[in-house]
């Protein structure tokens, strides 16, 4: 099965195809399918908005079903910083470790402040015609004190799990996708994408 994927970012595909470790599925780019990469603004006021613009988008310009996502890092303490402007909070300049301290710092001189923290990812799945499947997924933890760990990318040096006693890039990346929303997420949709096309084949033998 080959799952269209509405992005730009190839690292991004690769680890989604490396965590499903499935030769039965094939993620490819949308750009496989168009003579050159298209942006697209994200203008939605959910996650599920964000992605089901991407893979619409996609789907219509390629007629043929296309998987997106959108997701971001949540701060109980600053509700309105991150989630949704993840990734318009941050200078495009900035290094992944420094955008790490830039969220430490927040935290600086206030103990009375809960570090509680939530990594969120949904992805949908969309036809030409409409019609989509969504799937989401969260993983919540804590903001660490410090950096710590050099494994994994983003947020995951920062991104401490009480119940492992440590951050996610201390993980393995094998440990790391278990706890990945994304990877949790993209699973489940491809369950649902294989149950839709069974349906639909079934229709099509039926006569209906």
């Amino acid at each position: 099965m080959k799952i269209i994927v509405g992005t730009n970012n190839h690292g991004k595909l690769q680890e989604m195809q490396q965590a499903i470790d499935s030769e039965a599925v094939q993620l490819v780019t949308y750009q496989e399918y168009l003579p050159e990469s298209v942006e697209i603004e994200e203008t939605g006021n959910t996650y599920v908005e964000n992605a089901l613009l991407k893979a619409k988008f996609y789907a219509e310009k390629i007629n043929r079903p296309v998987l997106a996502d959108d997701g971001g890092l949540e701060l109980i303490a600053f509700p309105a910083l991150l989630g949704l402007k993840t990734a318009r909070f941050f200078n495009e300049n900035l290094s992944e470790q420094q955008k790490n301290q830039q969220l430490l710092e927040l935290f600086n001189g206030k103990p009375e402040l809960t570090r509680e923290i939530q990594l969120k990812s949904t992805l949908v799945y969309a036809w030409p015609e409409g019609h989509y499947l969504t799937s989401s997924e969260t993983l919540k933890g804590e903001l660490a004190k410090k950096i710590t760990g050099d494994l994994g990318y983003g947020f995951d040096s920062i991104f401490y799990l009480p119940e492992l006693g440590c951050t996610l890039a201390q993980l393995s990346k094998a440990t790391r996708d278990t706890y990945s929303p994304r990877v949790i997420a993209l699973k489940k949709m491809i369950e649902k994408i294989k149950e839709e096309n069974c349906d639909e084949n079934e229709s099509l033998f039926l006569g209906e």
